[in-house]
């Protein structure tokens, strides 16, 4: 909730849909077409890698950023296709500079 409330905060971010549960998920994110998807490591468990595959499949353009109190983890979901890793520990107040940058149009495309 706390990190819903920042990300409504911010001009130009709109929270469309938020869960503590992997079902449903990927529907979701085909109806929705999200930009981003902030994917908490410790609700989805042994699960990140393939819900990471899972997106990658589904042709969607969207960034997906895993969020985790385990840095160990970083080079993993990485390696699986994730967008961007950010260390739960980290002040709030360095989450919206990362998810913006994130957000940025790419200078390469």
């Amino acid at each position: 909730m706390a990190l819903q409330l920042l990300l409504e905060g911010e001009p130009g971010m709109v929270v469309i849909g938020m869960s503590d549960r992997v079902e449903g998920l990927l529907t979701m994110m085909r109806a929705s077409q999200p930009e981003l998807l902030l994917l908490d490591h410790e609700l989805t468990q042994q699960t990140t890698i393939q819900i990471i595959r899972d997106i990658h499949q589904l042709k969607v353009q969207c960034k997906v950023i895993v969020l985790s109190i385990d840095p160990n983890i970083r080079e993993l979901t990485l390696a699986a296709g994730a967008d961007g890793f950010i260390d739960k520990s980290y002040p709030p107040d360095t989450l919206l500079p990362i998810l913006r940058n994130m957000r940025a149009p790419s200078t390469t495309e």
